[in-house]
């Protein structure tokens, strides 16, 4: 089946869910609603996509390809490798990627908003657990930076969260040393 029919099918399956219903949908003008059902189906690819990678064994944290776009000539020269991706413990709508040069939080099921930290800006990890999510092995992971527009992000409910935060201080150091940046503290 294509993807037009597979939206066809979504719009059509929508139309006659909401006649049996009885629900009206009269504030949005058609052609909006319309926009809204092909979302609802464009979503509906990516969770079929996620779900056959995961039936067909590939790991969360499989090395990818990334092609980088619009950045330097000092981090072309080494192509960016997808470590690990998750999703928050019973959350949908948001993704965490950590790749060889960065840590993305993408948000949104119909909209999307990425925020991303170059590795080489990361300062300091932490994990928090509390007695419930230790039992589940989920935690909280923060990240303190020198980005400006993120000094401080936090991953939720990340499952193995310490294996996580051993991944991102592993790439923190390998991007450092890639990009010749020596460790120096204050004093």
């Amino acid at each position: 089946m294509q993807r037009d029919e597979i939206r066809q099918l979504v719009s059509s399956e929508f139309q006659r869910s909401l006649a049996e219903t009885g629900v009206q949908l009269t504030a949005l003008p058609a052609n909006q609603l319309q926009a809204l059902v092909s979302a609802m189906a464009d979503s509906i690819f990516a969770a079929i996509a996620a779900v056959e990678d995961l039936d067909a064994g590939v790991p969360a944290y499989a090395p990818r390809a990334i092609n980088p776009l619009g950045e330097d000539t000092m981090t072309q020269d080494v192509p960016e490798q997808q470590l690990w991706r998750g999703r928050p413990y019973l959350t949908i709508g948001t993704v965490y990627e950590i790749t060889s040069q960065r840590i993305r939080v993408m948000k949104g099921v119909f909209g999307n908003h990425i925020d991303e930290v170059e590795l080489v800006r990361v300062r300091d990890t932490t994990v928090k657990q509390h007695m419930g999510e230790r039992m589940l092995d989920v935690g909280d992971i923060t990240i303190l930076s020198n980005d400006p527009s993120h000094p401080q992000l936090v991953l939720n409910n990340v499952k193995n969260p310490i294996e996580v935060r051993e991944l991102i201080r592993n790439a923190v150091n390998k991007e450092k040393e890639r990009r010749g940046l020596r460790y120096r503290e204050d004093m």
